[in-house]
């Protein structure tokens, strides 16, 4: 293919295959993997595996300590008493299990039997990158002769705006470069055409991430999934005659699809291709401090195997941090404006936020929040502020924002009672100003003198994370 002996890392071995993972892993230093709630038999027997091909080294194990024992004696394996981490709920496992993360205890995340959800709000103190996302390495037959490739993100991130999806395509080339030996891999940015469509908005996303400044990748978009790995279709169909399409088209080595839906129905796809032998996975989420390996329940043993060598890899090869900041929810410091008026300290956050995400201009679009007695809501829009209303807290029956704060914090339950209906009035009016901000919206940005009382900031996040990410701005005078 043109341009194919441009994508080879000389530093890294170009992979042939997928299961050629757990081979290169066998070479390289054996792991410690982390299991929180490991008391599931089959996971113990996927370690063993592991330990067998020179991955693992060492398995903690964290959660019940009677169900892992009970589980270690099924399976007729011992476990070290100091490899067994007795906790009294999910979230005490997660937190333990972040808390050895953070100690350089282990290498790997395996998720066991833990819910999802308690481990992920856990995993946020261990977030190196700007966004978390599933990076799956896949080989299916039919798909371009069975070469492997990568596709993102089927698991985790659920709203795919355009700092996200920035974030996401970086992980997945990180995945690429360090784990494929893809110097500067060719990415495909997925949609239902290939010609942007104003009603239809993943035409419009594709087209704008071609736009950006990639440094380690060629990427292009929009492009429907035979054209972006079907040199056939290129030739039949045509596609635009620019530099980045003609590299892309046909030959793709990573395909992101615009969402979560769509990429789970094509991860679901190919998965029927692996039960009937015609397929390949793997797969490891990045973007916090280690290799976070998520296995599905109807996955193989040799997917489960050869996603924890993909983890083993990635821990040995991949800067598990990025050079773009770490993602939403997140709180960070931004200057006050000497004026002190509420319009003011929301530009100032919004600004902060957005150079701290790297975005441009055309992206610098939040609803930001500025939460003191009289609470100002306000949509901004490449930059500029171009709506906002004023929500009367005085009306809630609730004291004044630094009194409340205080009581909050104090564990005040009839403070938190009536906090209640005011966080109702906030979120409904962020709802309304979501419109104005537009579709390209990266989040809710929380400022002012609330703005760091944990049960608010939690409230909001319970009403709104469905919608945006929701992040606090802790502001603080400038001194100018």
């Amino acid at each position: 293919m043109a341009g194919e002996h441009n994508n080879s890392n000389s530093k890294t071995p170009r992979l042939e295959a997928v299961s050629d993972l757990v081979l290169i892993a066998g070479l390289m230093r054996p792991r410690t993997v982390i299991i929180p709630g490991g008391d599931r038999e089959d996971d113990l027997r996927l370690v063993e595996s592991a330990r067998d091909h020179g991955i693992v080294d060492r398995c903690i194990l964290v959660g019940d300590e009677a169900a892992i024992r009970q589980a270690a004696a099924q399976v007729g394996i011992s476990v070290a008493p100091e490899d067994v981490v007795a906790t009294g709920s999910q979230q005490e496992t997660a937190q333990l299990t972040v808390e050895y993360v953070q100690q350089g205890k282990a290498d790997v995340i395996l998720k066991g039997n833990i819910s999802t959800p308690i481990l992920n709000r856990a995993m946020v103190r261990i977030a190196v990158r700007e966004t978390m996302s599933l990076v799956t390495i896949f080989d299916a037959t039919p798909i371009r002769g069975g070469r492997p490739m990568i596709m993102t993100d089927a698991g985790v991130t659920t709203v795919c705006n355009f700092g996200r999806m920035v974030g996401l395509i970086e992980n997945a080339v990180d995945v690429a470069r360090a784990v494929m030996g893809l110097e500067r891999p060719r990415v495909a940015v997925l949609s239902a055409n290939e010609k942007y469509i104003e009603s239809l908005p993943s035409t419009r996303m594709g087209q704008e991430l071609s736009e950006y400044p990639w440094e380690n990748a060629v990427v292009y978009g929009p492009l429907s999934f035979d054209l972006a790995v079907s040199e056939e279709s290129v030739r039949l169909k045509g596609v635009p005659d620019k530099g980045a399409a003609l590299e892309v088209a046909g030959q793709a080595d990573i395909l992101v699809s615009p969402s979560l839906d769509a990429a789970n129905i094509l991860y679901k796809v190919i998965g029927e291709m692996v039960k009937y032998g015609i397929g390949t996975f793997a797969g490891v989420a990045v973007g916090v401090a280690v290799p976070y390996v998520i296995l599905s329940r109807g996955d193989n043993v040799e997917t489960k195997l050869q996603s924890i060598a993909l983890g083993s890899i990635a821990r040995e090869r991949m800067n598990m941090r990025s050079i773009r900041p770490r993602a939403t929810p997140v709180t960070v410091t931004a200057p006050i404006p000497r004026q002190g008026n509420s319009l003011a300290a929301i530009a100032s956050a919004a600004a902060t936020m957005a150079e701290r995400m790297s975005l441009p201009p055309k992206h610098t679009c939040y609803v930001v929040v500025h939460l003191t007695d009289e609470c100002t809501v306000a949509a901004v829009r490449e930059g500029a502020i171009v709506d906002s209303e004023v929500v009367d807290c005085g009306q809630q029956g609730v004291p004044q924002s630094s009194g409340l704060r205080q009581a909050l914090e104090a564990g005040d339950e009839t403070a938190n009672v009536s906090l209640e209906p005011l966080l109702d009035k906030i979120a409904r009016s962020i709802g309304a100003l979501c419109v104005p901000a537009g579709p390209d919206a990266e989040g809710i940005l929380l400022c002012g003198e609330l703005s760091g009382a944990e049960p608010v900031v939690r409230g909001l996040r319970s009403r709104l994370a469905h919608i945006l990410p929701v992040s606090a701005v802790r502001q603080v005078a400038s001194g100018k």
